[in-house]
């Protein structure tokens, strides 16, 4: 071992674990290892030199050996205490990663009770470095810890971002939990009470639902819902309830409590009691003499009860002041044609023949079921030229079209379904002589009950009879799209016969439609409209198709106004309407 003043002098550094103790003198790290407070398996240096074991250091050989021989036969490992019970002593405490530390290398070997270790190079000591070396702190070291103390400082501030980031995410995620929680009530029940006065009474029931599984809507909203709830719902027990516990609160403004009388009255209408609804309506016309909805639905009360002559009369007298109430030309047309059945009345046919014809060519709702009666009132008439054209207008509609049209919500309506009109259809072959298109208009009149079966087969033998009849094809390719023959549909409109007809660009029209075929239902539609300005499946594919198109919106909404001026009940339009006024 060295002697004289080297033996004096802190140049030596030790690497216990991941700490570096020191600097201490040589006859210190003596002591150490007999004190066992360092293993012979820590690592040594001087400020000059490299890393190496103390058990492989030449200038601790011999200390090394004595100890060995004195603990023998125990493994030095037994020699290992922790460091961090003798702090104490400790000058300078620095942490180091071992990856920045490389174990120096040897080809030496040593035989002995220890496992077999690779040793490191024989370290050369300058002896001026010695000399020099008065701290441990080499410029090597520094820039380690230099290293280490920014990439932790790194890394601790990447922690900090992060964690403050999920925090925020969090935040917001709860926020926004909640705030669906307290505004989704609010906002259902606005745009339930919205829709109801657009008259997409629908889309107001399905928002009043969402609303009442947030919580209970207050009396008033029940109320203001309840004819919804009445009409398209067909909670007439609820509703009505609803409304006589309304009705109970003093103050009601006149208005509410007639549209609460005629809630009532039609949900007594729907459940089959007639005499208290007819009760309830004579209460209406108390505060209010001339109330459509209450006259509109004593004359129907009448029809049920086949009071045709009375019924047909205030049918009349609401159509004379009101010339575009489809609804009550329709129950006037049902009045006079069941009166006539009994006693005909060639005037009263005759003016009703003239009225659904002016009619029709004005608005689409209810026209193929009005069509239906002209039909049948000129059957009664023996008009039979009359019948062949009136047949032919009914062919070349598209069928189901009523589903398209908001209802009445104070107005029992239900009467006007084909469930109750298919006999008629029936019956009007039975007065005159059947051909092949009377035989498509009857299989279109049960393919309106979905009596598939009957309808193809009547279909069948029209076809047979006339199968380039352009009415016949174009009753069986309506026949195919309600069944969802698709291809077969199309194959069927590409036929020369159907060229000419304005009911084969509006069924192609609707597959350009659900197809999103946007130049198709553009071009197809305007088509249309070149021969019939007032068409208003037409103005409706036309519009959707320029909605489409940003530089065409202007003119597609006021498309749609125009539209809505004619048809106002139109629910295609009135949707249109509501979704561009509410587009961000």
């Amino acid at each position: 071992m060295s002697g004289g003043s080297a033996s004096n002098q802190r140049y030596w550094l030790i690497k216990s674990a991941t700490r570096i103790l020191g600097p201490y003198t040589l006859a210190e790290l003596t002591e150490q290892l007999k004190t066992k407070q360092i293993s012979v398996i820590d690592e040594v240096r001087q400020p000059d030199g490299r890393w190496s074991y103390i058990r492989e250091n030449q200038m601790f050989m011999d200390i090394v050996q004595s100890l060995r021989d004195e603990a023998d036969p125990h493994s030095e490992l037994t020699m290992t205490h922790s460091v961090a019970q003798h702090t104490a002593i400790t000058r300078t405490d620095v942490n180091v990663s071992d990856d920045l530390t490389p174990t120096p290398i040897s080809n030496q070997r040593r035989h002995d009770d220890m496992k077999d270790v690779t040793s490191s190079a024989e370290s050369t000591v300058s002896r001026g470095g010695l000399h020099k070396a008065k701290s441990y702190a080499a410029s090597s070291d520094a820039r380690v810890q230099d290293r280490l103390q920014k990439k932790t400082e790194y890394l601790r501030w990447m922690l900090f971002l992060v964690g403050v980031i999920a925090v925020a995410a969090i935040v917001l995620i709860l926020t926004q939990k909640e705030k669906k929680k307290t505004l989704g009530y609010d906002e259902f029940m606005a745009q339930a009470l919205r829709y109801k006065a657009l008259g997409l009474y629908e889309k107001s029931l399905q928002s009043y639902q969402k609303a009442s599984k947030l919580r209970e809507p207050d009396s008033e909203a029940q109320m203001q819902m309840a004819p919804v709830l009445i009409s398209e719902d067909r909670q007439s027990l609820a509703g009505r309830r609803i409304l006589e516990q309304a009705l109970g609160k003093d103050g009601r403004p006149r208005a509410e409590v007639v549209n609460a009388y005629l809630g009532i009255a039609v949900s007594y209408m729907m459940d089959g009691d007639m005499k208290p609804a007819e009760d309830t309506l004579q209460k209406v016309l108390g505060y209010d003499p001339s109330n459509i909805p209450a006259q509109m639905n004593l004359a129907i009360i009448r029809l049920k009860r086949g009071d045709n002559r009375e019924a047909a009369q205030t049918f009349d007298g609401i159509y004379r002041k009101n010339p575009q109430s489809g609804l009550a030309l329709f129950g006037r047309a049902l009045a006079v044609v069941e009166q006539a059945k009994a006693q005909p009345e060639p005037t009263m046919l005759q003016n009703l023949v003239r009225d659904i014809q002016s009619y029709v060519q004005r608005s689409g709702y209810l026209r193929q079921e009005l069509l239906l009666f002209n039909i049948y009132a000129q059957s009664l008439l023996g008009d039979i030229d009359g019948v062949n054209q009136s047949v032919v207008g009914f062919l070349v509609e598209l069928p189901g079209q009523a589903v398209h049209y908001t209802h009445p919500l104070f107005v029992d309506w239900r009467f006007t379904q084909w469930d109750s009109l298919e006999k008629y259809c029936s019956e009007i072959l039975q007065k005159v002589n059947i051909h092949p298109e009377l035989k498509a208009f009857r299989a279109v009149c049960l393919m309106e009950v979905n009596r598939f079966t009957d309808s193809s087969k009547i279909l069948e033998e029209a076809l047979a009879e006339a199968p380039k009849d352009p009415y016949i094809l174009m009753a069986q390719a309506n026949f195919l799209k309600k069944i969802g023959r698709i291809p077969e549909m199309h194959a069927i409109l590409k036929l020369p016969e159907l060229q000419n007809l304005t009911a084969k660009n509006l069924l192609l029209g609707e597959t350009c439609m659900q197809n999103k075929d946007i130049a198709c239902a553009h071009g197809v539609y305007k088509s249309v409209l070149e021969r019939d300005k007032n068409n208003i499946t037409a103005i409706y594919g036309l519009s959707w198709a320029m909605t489409q198109n940003t530089q065409e919106r202007r003119a597609a909404y006021e498309q749609v106004r125009l539209g809505l001026q004619n048809e106002p009940n139109y629910l295609p339009l009135l949707e249109l309407r509501d979704q561009m006024e509410n587009e961000p």
